[in-house]
């Protein structure tokens, strides 16, 4: 019994370990500050754009689940033409999954120097779900980030990517739209140096509660909804830390970071997971998806559930981050 107790602390305190080391990371920004009351004209632009964007997707789109869309061809349009208006060339990426053709819209743009950046989020949504946060909100937010970079030249290329079949049933899988894509890239010779990914990133209300973090997350994390999740795999510690740092110096508004693996329940497991499986240095925004938002997923994940100009702070500031990346 005494051996028993002794490897049972052991296991304790190796499991607290692991944990204090996946989280203890530079928090930047002040929890639950109140909204800004008088928001610039950049910032009201921006709300009105992301609005527009999400409402397009899941009104005038409307299903856009990867076994029935019926208005697809016009959604990638839209896709193609948000890459064209930014200065990106665009091709449609076509493969087939379960004996159905589905598509990913890839954008490139050269850079003056070496290395490539991808920017990407998934375009399609669960079920019948009208998927304002997921996954329309990571469309609008990176058709955003590449406006905010349009008539700059970058050091590094860009590879800006909408992937197909980024839901369930096919998230997390070899079918999954961001696996085939990078299979196929590297198989052709094309490399990535980084990803940043978005997620969900629409949910944020300043204020205290909302926050329904899982186990152990919300012993380290605060509870309320203003913060921007940062996520790196578990050996990306020091790319979290750094992205934390560089974050801090272009905002006020908190984030907070997360270096853990992508199975661990309450880390978003989305376009993230094929990247960081193959070694390439990968960030994933969000803002931490049915963590704090309970419409995900649901018929009730509808644009209005979402404050655009608190959304529109939060995508300034990751404009920012990305410039730097990109520029590197």
């Amino acid at each position: 019994q005494a051996k028993l107790a002794i490897f049972f602390f052991t296991l304790v305190a190796l499991c607290a370990a692991g944990v204090v080391r996946m989280t203890s990371l530079p928090a930047p920004g002040a929890i639950g500050a109140e909204a800004s009351e008088d928001p610039s004209f950049e910032q009201r632009r921006t709300a009105e754009n992301l609005k527009d964007s999400v409402v397009f997707q899941c009104e005038e789109i409307g299903r856009r689940s990867a076994r029935f869309s019926p208005q697809q061809g016009m959604f990638m349009d839209y896709l193609m033409d948000t890459l064209v208006a930014n200065r990106f060339d665009a091709e449609l990426f076509e493969y087939e999954v379960d004996g159905t053709v589905h598509h990913s819209v890839i954008g490139r743009r050269s850079g003056t120097g070496t290395g490539t950046l991808l920017i990407g989020t998934h375009h399609d949504t669960y079920s019948k779900s009208p998927g304002a946060n997921a996954s329309a909100s990571g469309v609008a937010a990176i058709a955003e980030v590449l406006r905010g970079l349009r008539d700059e030249i970058t050091e590094r290329s860009l590879v800006v990517a909408f992937f197909g079949t980024g839901e369930r049933p096919y998230r997390g899988g070899d079918d999954m739209g961001a696996q085939v894509w990078l299979d196929q890239a590297r198989a052709g010779g094309e490399r990535i140096d980084q990803a940043i990914i978005v997620s969900s990133f629409g949910f944020f209300r300043p204020g205290t509660g909302g926050q329904n973090s899982s186990f152990p997350w919300y012993l380290m994390y605060p509870d309320t909804t203003d913060w921007v999740g940062v996520y790196g795999g578990f050996g990306a510690r020091d790319e979290v830390a750094e992205a934390l740092g560089v974050w801090g110096r272009v905002t006020d508004l908190p984030a907070r970071g997360f270096a853990s693996p992508s199975w661990m329940l309450g880390v978003p497991s989305t376009d993230q997971v094929p990247f960081q499986d193959a070694g390439i240095p990968t960030l994933l925004f969000s803002d931490t998806g049915g963590e704090r938002d309970p419409n995900i997923g649901t018929r009730n994940d509808i644009p209005y559930e979402l404050p655009f100009e608190e959304m529109a702070l939060r995508v300034e500031a990751l404009t920012e981050v990305v410039r730097e990346y990109a520029n590197r």
